[in-house]
């Protein structure tokens, strides 16, 4: 671990940046259990963008209802940037998290350059001449940094993950990885607890925004569509009738 390149919350661990997930919580003031826990309950998905890197920090005893559970392990997660941009877009957005998300960004760019400026002093920036396919590749791959790689894998992403994601690079990089990639979700529906976890509302408020609207109305306790809602809406009949619904519907 390089000294010289560690930020106030960024550090160089095997020559890639990444930050402990002890860090996030402290920046966002969550419990750094709460945290684990999301990496660890989704594991899966982090790990989609590469090896989470932990470091034990010993046993500690833990109880429940005053009884001793006996003694854990317990660890601390080093996220790279696209693990760590995945697990702040899981967050609920309030002020302290949004500047926490703005300086996650700085901090990354920031230790990005720095290592590419001493990449370029000590190499001639010119690569070398590559025959074989295979190999032009991997140095491809080589040379992506990892918020490359996360917006190239965002097609497998579900969609509320990929619409969150894309209103964050929105934000704070002024780039649509939905368009670039050319992913329309515009046009596709979805259920009003999908939407709320888009724009982190509950189904309840979602439901009351369309009926504000004028796009539903609840008939024997079952949401209908209007006339003026069919442009947004459709409705699916099966073993419950459901109505789904375009993003545009809550915008």
């Amino acid at each position: 671990m390089d000294s010289n390149f560690n930020t106030n919350i960024v550090e160089l661990i095997d020559n890639e940046p990444r930050i402990s997930h002890r860090v996030i919580a402290e920046k966002t003031e969550n419990l750094a259990v709460s945290i684990a826990n999301m990496i660890n309950k989704h594991i899966d998905k982090f790990e989609f963008f590469g090896n989470i890197h932990f470091k034990n920090e010993g046993l500690d005893r833990t109880t429940k209802n005053g009884k001793d559970r006996g003694q854990v392990e317990q660890k601390t997660f080093y996220l790279n940037e696209a693990q760590a941009t995945l697990l702040i877009s899981m967050m609920r957005n309030n002020d302290i998290v949004l500047d926490f998300k703005v300086r996650l960004v700085s901090e990354f760019f920031r230790m990005r350059e720095l290592l590419q400026n001493k990449k370029s002093q000590t190499q001639n920036l010119q690569l070398p001449e590559i025959g074989n396919e295979t190999e032009k590749i991997i140095e491809l791959d080589n040379n992506l940094t990892a918020t490359e790689k996360l917006i190239a894998n965002l097609q497998n992403m579900n969609p509320t993950t990929l619409y969150r994601l894309d209103k964050f690079y929105r934000k704070f990089h002024n780039f649509s990885p939905l368009e670039h990639f050319e992913i329309d979700l515009e046009n596709q529906f979805f259920l009003p607890t999908e939407l709320g976890k888009m724009i982190n509302k509950s189904a309840v408020e979602i439901n009351l925004m369309l009926e504000h609207k004028g796009f539903q109305i609840r008939e024997n306790g079952v949401w209908k569509l209007t006339k003026s809602g069919r442009d947004f809406g459709i409705e699916i009949n099966g073993k419950f009738s459901q109505l789904k619904w375009k993003i545009k519907a809550v915008l």
